[in-house]
């Protein structure tokens, strides 16, 4: 349902006819506890042409209750279980937007997020990113920020890391906004790679199809807390398996895509990306009888780790220097220290406050 309210419009001089509009779609589900926040932040945006739609997935919990209290305010969508990427999919359809927010239903939008992104505006970007403020459960901020640039990225220096490294630095699903026609190229993509999130798509695609613009200043809440499936509140040492096969089949999925744009990709990039170098780090060392990578060895993990820290990645050389020390003390750490090592990196609500406040002042781990 889209909302008009001219007493939100904040470019001066500009006519509404000319403003980009904005869809925010809130897939949920078993949310209720979260779900009305999400809601309620993305009405608050200060815009003209905002609608919101939220998609219930087959929540069992009162999660509908919470939502039919906007009935009035967003378009409903109540669908069977069919997970995060169907309820996407299902809702971008229903939109009309030129601008889409796919807003994970426990996470907040920011009043100024439209303003902002309409403020560097580019008929090239196939994305627009946002640094977004973490919080605990009962919304209050923990005093950190994802990502944590060292500096505001260039669309070119992305593409290069992409390419090169098979990353570059981005905040999770919330904290991007994404052009409509980007998001039917990608949704109407073939590929075999499948993965429950559209977030997977979205952000492996968006250096091969455009330039991404990055805002430096928090946009969005990102919440931390028992049952998000993007946090570590515990160390699980099955999930680094999992993740290092995930980011295996999505810069396959980037490879594939950026085939067609003629852009030319390093087969050797995960290799030289320091992020999947920790993933291959704990999970050779802390469960080698889940480990992918059935030619990894220790010296094999160092050797790509010093060839990574020299390799431009949009982290400072001291966040690089950083990362490789870690990967070098799990790699010959006893059993015990590095187990304790890896939590660390891993599970920040395991860290001291006097190595959250070091880490924080020198921004080395994010």
């Amino acid at each position: 349902m889209l909302k008009q309210t001219p007493r939100h419009t904040v470019v001066r001089g500009a006519k509404l006819a000319n403003l980009p509009s904005l869809s925010v779609i809130i897939p949920n589900h078993n949310y209720a506890a979260y779900v009305g926040s999400a809601i309620r932040s993305a009405l608050d945006i200060r815009w003209p042409k905002v609608e919101v739609i939220v998609v219930d997935d087959g929540s069992t919990d009162n999660s509908l209750d919470v939502i039919n209290e906007f009935a009035d305010e967003v378009a409903i969508i109540n669908q069977a279980n069919a997970g995060q990427m169907p309820s996407c999919v299902n809702g971008f359809r229903r939109s009309s937007g030129d601008v889409i927010i796919f807003l994970d239903s426990d996470d907040a939008l920011h009043p100024d997020v439209m303003t902002e992104i309409a403020s560097v505006w580019s008929e090239v970007a196939s994305k627009y990113q946002f640094q977004m403020r973490v919080i605990d459960a009962k919304g209050q901020p923990t005093g950190n920020v994802l990502p944590q640039f060292f500096s505001r990225p260039a669309s070119e220096d992305i593409g290069r890391w992409m390419t090169t490294t098979g990353a570059y630095p981005t905040p999770p699903g919330s904290g991007n906004a994404y052009p409509r026609w980007f998001v039917e190229r990608v949704f109407g993509f073939e590929s075999d790679f499948v993965d429950r999130a559209p977030d997977s798509y979205l952000l492996a695609a968006a250096p091969a199809c455009g330039h991404i613009v990055t805002i430096t200043k928090p946009l969005a809440d990102y919440r931390v807390h028992g049952l998000n499936h993007g946090a570590f509140l515990q160390l699980d040492d099955t999930r680094f398996a999992r993740e290092i096969d995930l980011t295996r089949r999505r810069y396959k999925f980037f490879t594939e895509i950026a085939s067609t744009e003629k852009l030319p990709v390093a087969s050797d990039a995960l290799n030289r990306n320091v992020i999947f170098l920790c993933l291959r780090t704990a999970s050779f060392k802390l469960r080698p009888d889940l480990h992918p990578l059935a030619q990894d060895s220790s010296l094999r993990i160092a050797a790509d780790a010093l060839r990574a820290v020299a390799t431009p990645q949009g982290f400072s050389i001291s966040q690089r220097i950083s990362l490789l020390g870690w990967i070098l003390c799990v790699l010959i750490s006893p059993r015990y220290f590095r187990r304790a090592l890896v939590s660390l990196r891993y599970v920040p609500a395991q860290r001291p406050k006097w190595l959250r406040a070091l880490l924080g002042l020198f921004r080395v781990i994010r």
